[in-house]
């Protein structure tokens, strides 16, 4: 068995104290809404396509010169 510090036990009790137990974390999984993930998803490929299309002029701006 590995023998941790004083400051790592410290360390590990307060970084566990702000992460959520698990069974929160699964409760509020099953919980979340179809439209707010497909929002989300939506923002996601929205994000995507303007970045294409952002690189594609730029690209073609820079031939042009």
């Amino acid at each position: 068995m590995i023998q941790r510090s004083e400051t790592r036990r410290e360390l590990e009790e307060s970084l566990r104290s702000f992460l959520p137990e698990q069974l929160q974390i699964g409760n509020s999984i099953t919980s979340s809404k179809p439209g707010v993930a497909a929002i989300g998803v939506g923002g996601v490929m929205t994000g995507y396509l303007w970045g294409r299309i952002r690189g594609r002029r730029a690209r073609k701006s820079k031939k042009k010169d």
